[in-house]
């Protein structure tokens, strides 16, 4: 215990970027199509002023496009997953208020083999944990305009919190910090206003769009039906795979206007739904079994390589967080509800659109503090 009350954060933080850089020396070249669409939809939006591309938010095409090359979108994303390890060092000294706890969370986070290798990415992932680590940061020190700030740029990024922030805010303000229903539902409110003027510029990019009020994007449609409908055989929105086809929409493609094909996928998702309620609760099943699984689902990472190293870190990690909710929760349970609010509801949103280990990410730095907090317990002992 000594050599770890030793160990400062700047080390830590030093070692995570030293490990970062490493692996992307060691493997460079890591791209995923993922990654140009978001290089098309920020040169789109930049020179047509315009982003054509129908299911994504803004935040992301522009991140890409000032950064220009990939080199430079992957050391950035090295940099902000590397800042992920200072602020699960934070969240935890707030949460539990103990430096070995904190200490423990974030070596875990440095290490952890999920984060190197999304920060090596061009993908969303990192900095989409940065800024929902950073928004809880602030709403447990009672900064509910920071907050709210970092909330719907985060939206501007990914839309998922979108329906959970009001709920987030409220829960931090009256379980967490006391401030009772009408501090509350002032910093509800406060949201609310900060929601507003910071999404009025991309609601007026989408109104001169589609001539008509969007007010996230047309993403919607296409995560309603590749969950819920009849080809989805295993819980995911899988195209393309060895293991065959979630979902096949080219019955829509005569559909051209892309609001009026986001509702037919919607509504065609809605029917299935209603006409096979057994089926679905099935797939939920199966989408739940694929947002916790214990390694990847795609072919190319069921290796044993993959799986152990899957295995040894979240497997561990997941073990350590229910040790944690079986002996510990009662005693941590107010200044961890808002985690639980957001296990829950990321859960459920999966459970009726489509599961993936991916989708399940953001919620990873949170498993490692709980799993810190075990093991502080342990070497106390």
């Amino acid at each position: 215990m000594s050599f770890l009350n030793k160990i400062t954060i700047y080390q830590i933080l030093f070692f995570a970027l030293a490990i970062r850089l490493l692996a992307f020396t060691i493997l460079p070249n890591i791209e995923f199509p993922d990654a140009s669409t978001y290089v098309k939809a920020g040169s789109e939006l930049f020179n047509l002023a315009q982003i054509n591309v129908d299911n994504v938010m803004p935040l992301h095409p522009i991140f890409v496009h000032l950064l220009e090359t990939s080199f430079m979108i992957k050391l950035v994303n090295i940099l902000l997953s590397t800042a992920s390890v200072w602020l699960v060092y934070q969240l935890t000294l707030v949460i539990f208020n103990e430096k070995l706890y904190a200490t423990l969370a974030a070596l875990g986070t440095a290490v952890y083999p999920y984060f190197i290798f999304y920060s090596i990415t061009g993908l969303t992932e990192s900095l989409y944990i940065f800024l929902l680590l950073l928004a809880f940061l602030a709403l447990y020190k009672k900064q509910f305009v920071w907050a709210s700030v970092v909330i719907v740029i985060s939206i501007l990024h990914r839309p998922t919190l979108d329906l959970l922030a009001p709920i987030l805010i409220f829960v931090f303000s009256f379980y967490v910090h006391k401030q009772g229903f009408k501090t509350s539902f002032l910093n509800i409110l406060k949201y609310i206003v900060i929601y507003v003027v910071l999404m009025s510029s991309w609601w007026l990019h989408q109104y001169n769009k589609y001539d008509q009020f969007v007010r996230l994007n047309l993403g919607d449609g296409i995560v309603w039906y590749s969950g819920n409908n009849p080809l989805n055989k295993s819980g995911g929105g899988v195209g393309g795979s060895s293991k065959g086809d979630d979902m096949d929409m080219s019955s829509f493609d005569h559909i051209k206007d892309p609001v009026l094909k986001n509702s037919a996928l919607k509504q065609a998702a809605f029917e299935f739904i209603k006409n096979n309620p057994e089926r679905f609760v099935e797939l939920a099943g199966l989408k739940f079994i694929r947002f916790w699984r214990l390694w990847p689902y795609a072919p190319e990472y069921e290796k044993p390589f993959y799986i152990i190293a899957s295995l040894l870190s979240y497997g561990v990690v997941l073990l350590l967080s229910i040790i944690f909710v079986t002996k510990y929760i009662r005693e941590n349970f107010n200044s961890t509800l808002p985690i639980w609010v957001l296990f829950l509801y990321f859960t459920a949103v999966h459970m009726v659109l489509i599961g993936s280990i991916r989708y399940r990410l953001p919620l990873e730095p949170f498993l490692i503090i709980f799993s810190s907090y075990v093991i502080g317990k342990q070497i106390r002992k």
